[in-house]
């Protein structure tokens, strides 16, 4: 009886370490049935303290196996704490030429993170907001089931050999 409930407790703290994530933000808010509209921006706010580090900066997109395009174009606006902005067009390639999507699909949910901006550093600290528009020629855009934005430390680079 001893033995199962020390493989219990060391799966437990396992489980528990292992999917601790390094992310300082990730969220992820659904699109409506009817499709993301150019007047249905997703916004996320993030609180920078450590102006010294680096990070990566993502978006993730879970869309339809049955989704129309090979890609997705969409406006990134983000707010700095001093009310200035900075405004970028992306593109977020989604597919192979042969129609193969890239992420992990699972029946009709295809799951994508793409790097926007990597090894970035915020230069003031505070509240930064990300505001994130769909730029395609179609709206509503439909097949995309949600938009997300994670930001994470990124990891030291490796030394010069």
């Amino acid at each position: 009886m001893m033995p199962r409930t020390l493989f219990g407790w060391v799966w437990l703290c396992a489980f528990v370490t292992g999917c601790k994530s390094d992310a300082l933000m990730e969220i992820n808010l659904p699109v409506e049935s009817k499709g993301w509209t150019y007047d249905a921006p997703k916004v996320f706010s993030v609180n920078i303290t450590d102006t010294s580090s680096r990070y990566n900066i993502y978006i993730n997109l879970r869309h339809s196996f049955h989704y129309e395009w090979r890609n997705m174009w969409v406006n990134v606006e983000t707010m700095f704490p001093d009310s200035t902005y900075y405004n970028k067009r992306v593109n977020l390639p989604m597919s192979e030429p042969n129609g193969e999507w890239y992420g992990k699909c699972l029946g009709d949910n295809c799951d994508l993170q793409t790097p926007i901006q990597q090894y970035a550093r915020f230069p003031m600290p505070g509240t930064y907001k990300f505001t994130i528009r769909q730029d395609m020629r179609v709206n509503p855009l439909t097949g995309v089931k949600s938009i997300g934005m994670r930001i994470e430390k990124a990891a030291p680079p490796a030394p010069q050999k």
